[in-house]
């Protein structure tokens, strides 16, 4: 049998040099999807579950929640990450312009094929930030505002990677790129309490991570803020990969957020 996770292979065995390059493919997409990260603040500490984590994630198992949620992700948790985006200098959303994903890295993987980009694409952005890896891995080429006229005005979009922490601004200007659509990866900034607020502009795409959330870990999630004709575009590359976000994570969100049985 092939072994796809470490790669190799038996000897002799048909396409042997195609699934060497899936596999290593594949390990570089889990490295680079968890270096990617969910954009929390580094150095973080926080203790393991709580008593009444545990049991509100038990209380919804023991009810039947033991299937897939909405598959966009569940809606109360929808409708809270739209509102608390003006908070931070975004457009709120409503329920429907909200996807919960995995982690900031599967959000911005998603929004790139959602918005037509994929191998070969390019987007306007600062070379060498945090979801460089993951760039590198989808082919997409990044140039800089400003450097390349031609390629720019054909770009997917203008991505603008903020700082980790709440209430830290981004960390670069955000000039009028050719009309380009603007992505903003905020990190787990969110739900950190009220801090300087970047401007964004209507049409803004906004994805995150809720790590920062106090009294969700061990558990991880990710988002995308989209104006609503927009979402589903992304949502369904997100489906494509794994359908939806688990349960359990959305409902340790959602207790983090003081949503109780």
């Amino acid at each position: 049998m092939t072994e796809l996770g470490n790669g190799s292979l038996p000897e002799g065995s048909a396409g042997s040099a195609v699934e060497v390059a899936v596999s290593r493919r594949a390990r570089a997409a889990m490295k680079s999807l968890a270096s990617a990260g969910s954009g929390r603040s580094s150095g973080s500490t926080r203790a393991g579950p709580s008593e009444g984590l545990l049991a509100g994630l038990r209380h919804h198992l023991l009810a039947g929640e033991t299937h897939y949620p909405d598959r966009p992700g569940m809606g109360e948790l929808r409708r809270r990450v739209g509102e608390a985006l003006p908070g931070v200098g975004f457009p709120a959303r409503e329920p429907d312009g909200v996807l919960i994903t995995q982690g900031e890295g599967e959000s911005l993987f998603a929004t790139i094929l959602g918005l037509g980009g994929g191998e070969g694409a390019v987007i306007v952005a600062r070379p060498g930030g945090r979801h460089q890896r993951l760039l590198d891995w989808m082919r997409v080429r990044v140039i800089e505002p400003g450097t390349d006229a031609a390629s720019e005005a054909a770009a997917a979009f203008r991505l603008i990677e903020h700082e980790a922490g709440a209430g830290t601004p981004g960390n670069e200007s955000v000039p009028e790129t050719q009309g380009l659509v603007q992505v903003h990866a905020i990190g787990d900034r969110l739900f950190g309490g009220p801090g300087e607020a970047a401007a964004a502009p209507a049409d803004a795409i906004v994805i995150g991570s809720l790590d920062g959330l106090e009294g969700m870990h061990p558990f991880s999630l990710g988002f995308v803020a989209a104006p609503v004709a927009v979402r589903p575009r992304i949502a369904k590359w997100k489906q494509a990969s794994s359908i939806c976000s688990p349960a359990p994570s959305q409902r340790a969100a959602l207790w983090a957020l003081g949503v109780r049985p």
